[in-house]
């Protein structure tokens, strides 16, 4: 079954139609572009959950597509100065029940209203939705005529991303009834204003977003401010402060009854560096920490607390362009509190910030976690990148799940990238998680076997 399923996709993978992108008008009033992506992705699973309890309500194979049309254009005003929008249209689908859980075959919650509705998901689970639809303004040359100062205003469904994206990057979920939850073809944030002013080598933002959960009941806003100064080519930090909020109302399992309502309100201080001290080597790391607040009204009680919380990371990375196969070596710490929040991360290379094509895409969030990442890229081709990357996870406090010990387990994952032109690009990987203690007793059941996952996927963007 696997095998067919794997030779499906490749001839759904090289049998896709796309339409090139175009542009419709480029001239002095201004451009207007259109494009489409198409992704799809392929899993094959070796004892799912590592034989944990769940296993029996997922897919051991799995097939996810998204088709993604979009339109771009700007209009040139005087001094420089234009005004810029985009659109862009997501349909998402899947095939299967893939090892998060949330759109396996029992009975669980459909995350469609904010109170628990219990159902179940056909195999088959799909959405249509618009996914960026925005406007905004440059300032261009009207401030400076060197554009050493330039500001840019923009607001509507669009993408941000905060430093490496370790907190804020993805402003949508996947998965689900929305289907393609590795593929995440929705990333974009909802009902944003975001302002941006440049000066010299510094920049300062400030933005409001709102996320696009499965669950109504989780959507968040995100208010704060950024500065990032580049002190050189090879010396970067950055300073934020990010305001977090979410109301939701209380219901019992299956109920529309309103049993009360809770109020979070967060507050996460953020503090980056990007360094390159020596040729070849890069040193980066991030620290966030969090001041965060409950407060559940109830028609009998009122409940509010507060903890404090912490997270970051730190890397080292030495590569050698002049070498065979331009090897790049790296380890990575990182670690978040038993009560950090998370937030909103998102995906820009393989292991950032989904840890592991295993855990950190189906599994275990960043929080009450330490990981440590070994990894290493290697480059035979112009075109080819293989990654090697070592995972080791162990909880911070592993009392807070109800578990005797902290061992989680390693995985490793081997990922081969191939742009086979300036459209058209494949990834092909093979990864394993060897549970420890903790691992067995998180996912439950008879979780001692070695879980193991194939993958394929293509990507087309024209």
């Amino acid at each position: 079954m696997i095998r067919r399923a794997f030779i499906t996709l490749f001839a759904t993978t090289f049998t896709n139609i796309a339409y090139a992108e175009y542009s419709l008008y480029e001239g002095d009033y201004g451009s207007l572009s259109a494009g489409l992506q198409v992704q799809t992705a392929f899993f094959g699973e070796a004892n799912n959950q590592a034989g944990g309890s769940a296993k029996s309500t997922l897919s051991d194979s799995f097939w996810e597509l998204s088709v993604k049309p979009h339109f771009d254009g700007s209009l040139n005003l005087f001094d420089d100065s234009q005004l810029y929008g985009g659109f862009s249209y997501v349909y998402s689908s899947s095939l299967g029940h893939d090892p998060s859980g949330y759109s396996q075959k029992g009975e669980l919650y459909l995350q469609e209203n904010d109170y628990t509705a219990l159902g179940s998901y056909d195999d088959y689970h799909f959405k249509n939705k618009t996914e960026d639809l925005f406007i905004g303004w440059k300032s261009g040359k009207l401030l400076d005529e060197d554009e050493k100062i330039t500001v840019d205003l923009s607001g509507g469904k669009q993408n941000f991303k905060l430093g490496s994206g370790f907190l804020i990057h993805y402003g949508a979920d996947n998965g689900g009834n929305r289907g393609a939850g590795w593929i995440n073809p929705r990333t974009a944030f909802n009902n944003t204003l975001i302002g941006r002013l440049n000066v010299d080598d510094l920049k300062f933002e400030g933005f409001y977003l709102e996320t696009r959960p499965l669950n109504p009941a989780e959507k968040r806003s995100y208010q704060g401010g950024n500065i990032e100064y580049a002190y050189s080519e090879n010396t970067t930090f950055g300073l934020s402060y990010i305001n977090t909020r979410n109301n939701h109302f209380l219901h019992d399992e299956g109920s529309i009854d309103l049993l009360g309502e809770q109020k979070l309100d967060n507050d996460t201080f953020n503090a980056r560096f990007d360094f390159s001290p020596l040729e070849n080597f890069t040193i980066n790391t991030e620290y966030a920490y969090q001041i965060n607040t409950a407060r559940t009204v109830s028609p009998d009680t009122l409940d509010k607390t507060k903890v404090h919380a912490s997270g970051g990371f730190g890397q080292i990375e030495y590569k050698r362009d002049d070498l065979f196969w331009q090897p790049a070596i790296s380890y990575r710490y990182a670690i978040q509190d038993k009560n950090f929040d998370s937030m909103s991360p998102g995906f820009s290379t393989w292991g950032t910030w989904f840890q592991g094509e295993i855990n950190g895409e189906w599994i275990l969030y960043n929080s009450n976690l330490r990981t440590h990442q070994g990894k290493l890229v290697v480059t035979p081709e112009e075109s080819v990148t293989l990654n090697l990357i070592y995972y080791n996870f162990t909880f911070v406090n592993p009392s807070a799940f109800g578990l005797t010990s902290a061992n989680y387990g390693n995985e490793v994952n081997l990922l081969a990238d191939w742009e086979f032109n300036d459209s058209l690009s494949f990834s092909a990987g093979i990864e394993a998680f060897v549970p420890g203690e903790a691992g067995k007793q998180y996912l439950g059941g008879d979780a001692n076997k070695v879980w193991l996952q194939g993958m394929l996927s293509g990507s087309f963007e024209f």
